[in-house]
């Protein structure tokens, strides 16, 4: 554990990287150093927020491309609508918060007697300055590697495609967004998932999880808002 921490706090806190050491709180046992296990959970979680804080505090929810690099962390790729006013603060310094599954966790659930109910999740936050992709050949191959991900790995069907798109209209909807790509340079990943708690008490928490009500998906909340409307 402790050389898998030394990687992290030495990527992190290396010449060059952001002044600013820390933009979530990690207590040390939560504290994520591997570097798959960091680089595959920004891949499979990698719809996010990009939070910025000039003039004050902006947020938006964007898909991403995800780029390893074998120097540094990688590379992201997001897309704004270009009526987004966040566009004015991405020449700054940008945080992107990736977010993974999370629940409430009972003390029912543990062997230990003296405990407090909790709620467990994962988080990665990578930070950076974005640069603006003004070049339209640059935006349009980002677009459409975005788009062959998610339908590769969400989609189905045969009866739309995404090469069958005339070039106006591929082009006259890349000129109501601006596209960005931001090299990493500060990762900072907490996974607080009770794994200092004893063997007894985490094979508790994975019994009362298998059990525990799952909130709804997408399909159940968007037939309940359809129905309402």
């Amino acid at each position: 554990m402790k050389s898998r921490r030394t990687f992290l706090k030495a990527a992190t806190l290396a010449p060059g990287a952001m002044a600013q050491a820390q933009s979530i709180y990690i207590p040390d046992r939560q504290r994520e150093s591997d570097r798959e296990t960091i680089l595959s959970f920004v891949e499979e979680f990698s719809f996010a927020m990009v939070i910025t804080g000039s003039p004050h505090v902006q947020v938006t929810n964007v898909p991403t491309l995800f780029e390893r690099s074998k120097e540094g962390w990688g590379r992201l790729w997001w897309h704004l609508a270009k009526n987004n006013a966040q566009n004015e603060a991405m020449g700054g310094e940008v945080v992107v918060s990736f977010h993974g599954p999370h629940g409430y966790i009972s003390p029912n659930w543990y062997e230990s007697k003296n405990a407090v109910p909790t709620w467990n999740f994962a988080t990665v936050q990578v930070t950076g300055r974005p640069r603006r992709i003004d070049d339209d050949t640059q935006l349009a191959a980002g677009l459409r590697r975005l788009v062959m991900k998610n339908e590769a790995r969400y989609g189905g069907g045969t009866k739309w495609k995404f090469d069958d798109l005339p070039d106006s209209y591929l082009k006259g909807m890349r000129q109501g967004v601006i596209g960005y790509e931001m090299d990493i340079e500060r990762v900072e990943a907490k996974f607080k998932l009770g794994h200092e708690r004893s063997a007894a008490d985490r094979e508790g928490v994975l019994r009362g999880l298998a059990k525990s009500p799952k909130e709804r998906g997408l399909a159940d909340f968007t037939q309940g808002y359809y129905e309402r409307k």
